[in-house]
């Protein structure tokens, strides 16, 4: 017994002394941010499940699946800000960069639409960064937040609110 906690006091110290040795050389990772380029997109709370497709044709719906057998989005910032300074950003699919995530103008589905029409096809959002991590992606030409209910398989929405369903979404 004597043993076991000699060994696990020396691996903890050693651990101290090399975060000290690396902060002080500093060498320190960055922040990675909310969705990198070519990065899964996933609810911050519940049980994580990423967005995805079954099809990058257009009108595909997107809905949630199990980490790590999602789509890859690439995060492209429009280089302009709105809803009180916020900046915008069109979600791609790493895939097929002319793809990105939208929604109809006649519905709340969100579903694969084409990048290049921007407010006109309902595929730039605003990025809000929430205190806790992670963002909640926002439609200023839907005026609606991007949402799901956390449940496997089902699809993806926009809401303007709603009691139990998730807003906040991390990149994994």
């Amino acid at each position: 017994m004597r043993r076991l906690l000699r060994r696990k006091a020396v691996t903890i110290v050693a651990a101290i002394i090399s975060f000290a040795a690396i902060s002080a050389a500093g060498i320190v990772a960055p922040a990675s941010p909310a969705l990198a380029s070519s990065g899964d997109m996933c609810n911050g709370y519940g049980y994580h499940y990423c967005a995805d497709t079954s099809s990058l044709s257009y009108g595909s719906y997107l809905f949630l699946t199990i980490p790590g057998s999602a789509a890859l989005f690439n995060k492209v910032n429009l280089n302009f800000t709105c809803c009180g300074g916020h900046h915008v950003y069109r979600l791609e699919f790493a895939q097929d960069t002319a793809r990105c995530i939208g929604v109809p103008d006649s519905s709340t589905a969100v579903t694969v639409r084409e990048c290049s029409g921007g407010n006109s096809t309902n595929v730039n959002w605003a990025e809000f960064p929430q205190p806790g991590g992670g963002v909640q992606w926002y439609s200023n030409s839907k005026d609606m937040w991007l949402a799901s209910d956390n449940h496997l398989g089902h699809a993806l929405f926009v809401t303007s609110g709603c009691s139990g369903c998730y807003l906040n979404w991390f990149a994994i």
